[in-house]
């Protein structure tokens, strides 16, 4: 599988990260942000990688807000966070790549840091009330990663490529 992400502020990411140790909590690789939920690509990698690029040219970098922390009720924890019509134009258009594995997608995904999966929907909306608010409250999207996943739910980047807008 295939997925195409932001990967948070190095700040971010390691906040995020002492929370998940602190917790005993995991996401699926390191904390990140789904420009568009993970997909299958049976056409070759480098075929991918330009069209990737082909896509993220055609928009400028943006600013990401965050809000505060929230619970899906299939036990996950995550810090949600607003891109607007920028964001909302790149998901899109990410999205005519290929169809999704089992995720939402369209008008209905929520942009979201993932901090915890595998949960109870209690113990997750108990844990989402508890955590301290974020080390700040926005950051600017100028990359994205195409990733892959691995057997043992980690995340490889197999590429990166600047918005050009």
């Amino acid at each position: 599988m295939y997925g195409i992400l932001v990967w948070p502020p190095d700040d971010l990411e390691t906040f995020m990260a002492r929370l998940q140790t602190k917790h005993g909590v995991r996401g699926f690789g390191l904390p990140h942000l789904n420009l568009r939920q993970p997909f299958e690509w049976e056409h070759g990698e480098e075929s991918l990688k330009k069209a990737v690029q082909g896509i993220l040219r055609s928009h400028a970098p943006f600013r990401l807000r965050l809000g505060g922390w929230s619970s899906f009720p299939q036990g996950v924890v995550y810090l949600r966070a607003y891109g607007g019509t920028p964001f909302r134009k790149l998901h899109h258009a990410l999205e005519a790549l290929a169809p999704p594995l089992k995720e939402i997608e369209g008008p209905s995904y929520i942009p979201h840091l993932t901090l915890a999966l595998g949960l109870s929907p209690e113990a997750a909306a108990a844990l989402a009330r508890d955590l301290p608010p974020p080390p700040r409250r926005s950051f600017v999207l100028r990359e994205a990663a195409l990733v892959q996943d691995t057997p043992e739910g980690d995340l490889v980047e197999v590429a990166r490529f600047p918005f050009a807008g």
